[in-house]
């Protein structure tokens, strides 16, 4: 059994889902913007974009809501997040839990809130694992 109640992975789920949201159209909005210099290289437009997310995430309050979601987790239900997204993504399979949580827990490294933020597809992998784990206990 996963070590993180299902209403707080939904929870995360639904904040990653309005964060991703909120990124691609910030994302979109500063793509939109024609360059201001011949110079402008696809390197300088990658550049642009990550210190455009950084500097925002600071006041981004989807972002702080989903980093403080994961962050007030215990340590167990952390690595049980993690081992999900793993599920979830096919790192692992749904008869691979405690492969899954083992490994989450021997990779732990006091970031796993930004390691989870920074999977593009956080809240897909969370609810293709859940799905996965509740048809493993079905058999």
């Amino acid at each position: 059994m996963i070590p993180v109640s299902q209403e707080k992975v939904a929870f995360i789920i639904s904040v990653a889902r309005e964060y991703l949201e909120g990124s691609q159209a910030m994302v979109s909005e500063e793509l939109a913007e024609p360059p201001n210099s011949d110079t402008y290289t696809e390197h300088n437009l990658a550049t642009s974009v990550d210190e455009f997310t950084a500097e925002e995430h600071s006041q981004d309050s989807s972002y702080n809501e989903l980093k403080g979601a994961i962050d007030t987790l215990n340590e167990e239900e952390k690595y049980g997040l993690v081992a999900l997204m793993w599920i979830g993504r096919g790192t692992y399979g749904a008869d691979e839990l405690d492969r899954a949580l083992k490994n989450a827990r021997s990779s732990d490294n006091q970031h796993t809130s930004d390691y989870l933020i920074d999977t593009p597809l956080l809240p897909d992998y969370l609810e293709e694992g859940l799905i996965q784990l509740s048809g493993d206990d079905e058999d």
